[in-house]
């Protein structure tokens, strides 16, 4: 079904991102991982190659858009085209509660999504 085709998904350590990996994987495409941890990438890697697919890391903090800027040249460079982009980044705070949420964690939030 998507045979061929390049993903990349961030926030695809845990949670959403890693089902979306894995179930795109078993659609066909190729799978670019990103997020925060390299230990959590490289687990849903392994996960997708055990599975007969294709996935490799690309680590990237998405609220730095600089990095996010190379890592989308990196992906170009490499397969030439994003077929599929799934952001599923996000950050969970233990103050995300509005009243002990602070302008600065807030924006943290912010930046992230």
């Amino acid at each position: 079904m998507l045979q061929g085709k390049v993903a990349w998904i961030t926030g695809a350590g845990s949670g959403i991102g890693s089902a979306g990996a894995l179930e795109l994987a078993e659609a066909g495409a190729s799978i670019v991982l990103s997020g925060r941890r390299t230990a959590q990438l490289e687990e849903v890697a392994a996960a997708i190659k055990s599975a007969g697919g294709q996935a490799e890391t690309l680590p990237l903090d998405v609220a730095d858009r600089e990095a996010v800027a190379r890592a989308g040249a990196a992906i170009l460079e490499r397969h030439g085209r994003v077929d599929v982009l799934v952001n599923s980044a996000g950050i969970n705070l233990p103050t995300r509660f509005w009243k002990t949420l602070t302008p600065e964690s807030f924006q943290q939030i912010v930046g992230v999504i």
